[in-house]
């Protein structure tokens, strides 16, 4: 099957987009049911929260072994694993999950005490069934360091036999697993970016699952050997701006890029009419969705104006960051058009995939840039990435704001929903306020399948299962 974009790392605590990777790799307590959005046991055979929700006493099936003869899962590997997120020199981008974990208490072989201290309202939505749940060899990771990064060792339904940089990666069934085997014995996926080339080897019988472009769904339809999918996405897409430097440090600037980019056209031009348009970071389903959150249409007068007050009635040059990911270099050209009505001469700047972390993320970029964040079923998730301590990591657009950091911190500990779900508005409201970003919508994917594959698509975070066919 198609990878995308090749790995840079597997490993749980610094995961960039290898998620679907790390979902057939690593056990974790407590794990999505296929298909739902209902939480079952995975490695834990008992799972209790404290009536405070400060308490969270496990006990691990016995017997569950690591990849690679690295021996059996125990409650020391768990306390390793989630204690490991935390440490502030592992410098780790998603410690924000157990943001209240004090300890992992280690009360038998099999059983122990996860220690918060505060209850954390996601925990039981994002953080033990998901990406930060994750539970890694101790005694791998100690001997391995930094070469576990490319070398994981889990106890999930695969491990790793095989990677190629650039080429391939090959994943074999764990015969020692301790839930139903998978009904493959290997998968060979292959880091292929352009969706038409994608295609192009799904029609040649050479891939057996693939993403598809948008455009290309009516083609399939058409095909009754396949099948379509077009699950519900978790993500948002949006365009961002460097909030810290000049010119969109100054707030009327970026108001007029509001006023100025037709996201109408390119829900048209790069999503094929798919997808609905955003007008808020959160959607509806999700806890604090901002029902009434403003609809800003085109007004190039108001750009123009607006551009004249913060004394660029001539314009500027600013350049506009992307991959070569098809629907990416769509909008940007979309983007390129509609600037150039209001004097503004938009560069694009084409960066690797694998580059572009760090140069979103690390370094202090120039100029605006489009990116999609995947995400998962607590709002918490959707509202971490533009907080003040993810400037250097996910904070691409370098925008702080001390009261919705307060407000974040603030609502990950709320247990009351209703009050949790207006701290979450009055986030978005103060994102609105400032004109950080621009959203676009929250998306959608397709892909095909052939007949003997059955993916069965996750309710969190766009991840998906390949490993079982149709009976």
């Amino acid at each position: 099957m198609r990878l995308g974009s090749d790995i840079e790392t597997l490993d749980p605590a610094h995961l960039i987009k290898e998620y679907d990777i790390a979902l057939v790799l690593y056990s974790k307590l407590l794990k999505y049911k296929p298909g739902s959005s209902e939480v079952v046991l995975d490695a834990a055979q008992e799972l209790n929260v404290s009536e405070d929700g400060k308490i969270i006493t496990f006990k691990l099936k016995e017997g569950i072994q690591f990849h690679k003869g690295y021996g059996e899962l125990t409650a020391e590997d768990v306390k390793f694993s989630f204690e490991r997120i935390i440490n502030p020199d592992e410098n780790s981008e998603y410690s924000s999950e157990w943001k209240t974990l004090d300890h992992v208490e280690v009360t038998g072989k099999y059983s122990g005490k996860i220690i918060l201290k505060e209850p954390l309202a996601s925990l039981l939505v994002t953080t033990l069934p998901y990406t930060s749940g994750s539970i890694i060899s101790k005694k791998a990771y100690q001997e391995l360091g930094q070469r576990f990064a490319t070398n994981p060792v889990g106890s999930g339904p695969y491990y790793l036999k095989e990677w190629i940089p650039e080429q391939k990666l090959v994943l074999e069934r764990f015969e020692d697993y301790y839930d139903p085997k998978p009904d493959f014995k290997t998968i060979e996926l292959y880091p292929i970016l352009d969706t038409n080339v994608c295609e192009m080897n799904f029609d040649k019988g050479d891939l057996d699952v693939t993403e598809i472009s948008l455009d290309s769904i009516d083609r399939y339809r058409s095909n009754p050997d396949v099948d379509i999918h077009i699950p519900s996405t978790l993500k948002y897409y949006f365009i961002g701006f460097n909030d810290s430097k000049p010119p969109f440090n100054d707030i009327r600037v970026r108001k007029a890029m509001r006023y100025a980019i037709n996201i109408e056209m390119i829900i048209v031009g790069a999503f094929n009419n798919v997808p609905k348009r955003a007008y808020t970071m959160i959607p509806e389903g999700i806890l604090g969705h901002w029902d009434n959150a403003p609809k800003y249409e085109v007004n190039l007068e108001k750009a123009k104006q607006l551009l004249n007050e913060a004394g660029y009635s001539d314009g500027f040059e600013t350049t506009f960051v992307t991959t070569n990911d098809p629907t990416y270099m769509n909008v940007a050209q979309i983007v390129k058009e509609n600037l150039k009505k209001v004097g503004i001469d938009l560069q694009i700047k084409v960066i690797e995939s694998s580059a572009w972390y760090q140069y979103l993320g690390q370094e202090s970029h120039p100029g605006m840039f489009y990116e999609t964040f995947s995400l998962t079923l607590d709002p918490g998730y959707w509202v971490e990435w533009f907080t003040s301590a993810q400037i250097e990591k996910w904070n691409f657009i370098k925008w702080s704001n001390e009261k919705y950091d307060q407000l974040a911190k603030e609502a990950a500990l709320e247990m009351n929903t209703d009050k949790r779900a207006q701290m979450y508005i009055e986030m978005q409201k103060l994102l609105d306020q400032d004109a950080a970003l621009i959203w676009i919508t929250h998306g959608a994917k397709a892909y095909v399948s052939n007949k003997k594959v059955e993916p069965v698509f996750l309710g969190h975070y766009n991840q998906y299962r390949y490993w079982e066919k149709q009976n």
